[in-house]
C-alpha cells in the first residue's frame, strides 16, 4: 500500500485509481486505492486456478487502460 501512495503522489492525480498487485509466487492479492480509500480483494488467487488468477489480472488492466 505505500509503494501505491507514492505513486498516488508521484503522479500528482489524487483522484486517478492506483491498483495494486503483490504475490509471493504462490498467492496472490489484488487492491485499489482512490483518493484516501483502499480497497482490499478479500480472496486469495493461486497458481493452481489459473482462469480465475489471470480474469483478475485482466480486469486489472483494463481498468488501468480505461485511465489513459
Amino acid at each position: 500500500m505505500a509503494e501505491m501512495i507514492a505513486v498516488q503522489r508521484l503522479n500528482n492525480e489524487p483522484e486517478q485509481t492506483i491498483f495494486g498487485i503483490v504475490s509471493n509466487g504462490a498467492m496472490w492479492q489484488f487492491g485499489k486505492l482512490k483518493l484516501e480509500m483502499f480497497t482490499q480483494n478479500k480472496f486469495f488467487y493461486t497458481i493452481q486456478d489459473l482462469e480465475r488468477l489471470f480474469a483478475e489480472v485482466n480486469y486489472v488492466f483494463k481498468q488501468c487502460e480505461l485511465q489513459l
